[in-house]
């Protein structure tokens, strides 16, 4: 109908990332507008995520919980721990499941089982930032020498838009510029700024 993703997903209070999905699910499954009048939010629901047939009784099962604390621990991907999983299961006779199919199993079951708090959102109320992960490298390609790079990242958490950025030092002004540059890359800025130290302690003391 001609309304963008970024406006369907400020009127849905959601992120653009999530209508992107929605909407692909949708053209590949042929769903067009206007939808059938029989069709109501079930069986839409139903078209665009369908169920998933009952696993095979010769596929390893996935520890899940496993997965969900391993994935805490710095430098731990899913990648790494489908690796070991495949080795497990092949071990105990079993035929795991591809990678694809084990990050899809095991985020249906993050989704069912973490929980979460819903905190309200404003639009451009806030914007939480803190400098990310580990530290990277890039190569100087004149001296050879390996430079350190600290990402820089900032979000606004009604929309879920990220702004990312790396620097070669976390001095006050690689701080300031990094501010500066997630506001022109927004298009204006906002009356409170959160960092991460103090998303922390609101954790903590909520």
């Amino acid at each position: 109908m001609g309304i963008s993703i970024r406006n369907i997903a400020f009127s849905c209070g959601c992120s653009t990332a999530t209508v992107v999905t929605v909407v692909d699910r949708a053209k590949a499954r042929g769903l067009e507008w206007p939808l059938p009048e029989e069709m109501n939010d079930a069986a839409i629901r139903a078209v665009i995520y369908p169920r998933e047939p009952k696993s095979d009784a010769s596929k390893a099962e996935i520890d899940h919980e496993r997965v969900d604390r391993e994935m805490e621990r710095p430098g731990v991907t899913l990648m790494v721990l489908w690796s070991e999983y495949c080795d497990a299961a092949l071990a105990s006779g079993k035929e795991p499941y591809m990678y694809s199919a084990f990050c899809q199993r095991h985020r249906k079951w993050a989704m069912a089982n973490k929980v979460a708090m819903h905190i309200e959102r404003k639009p451009a109320q806030e914007m939480q930032v803190d400098y990310v992960g580990d530290a990277m490298g890039v190569l100087d390609l004149d001296t050879g020498e390996l430079l350190k790079v600290y990402v820089f990242a900032a979000c606004l958490p009604y929309s879920g838009e990220l702004y990312a950025e790396g620097f070669y030092d976390m001095k006050e002004e690689s701080w300031v510029e990094a501010h500066v540059h997630a506001f022109s890359f927004y298009g204006g800025s906002v009356p409170i700024i959160v960092p991460q130290l103090l998303l922390y302690f609101r954790h903590r003391t909520t």
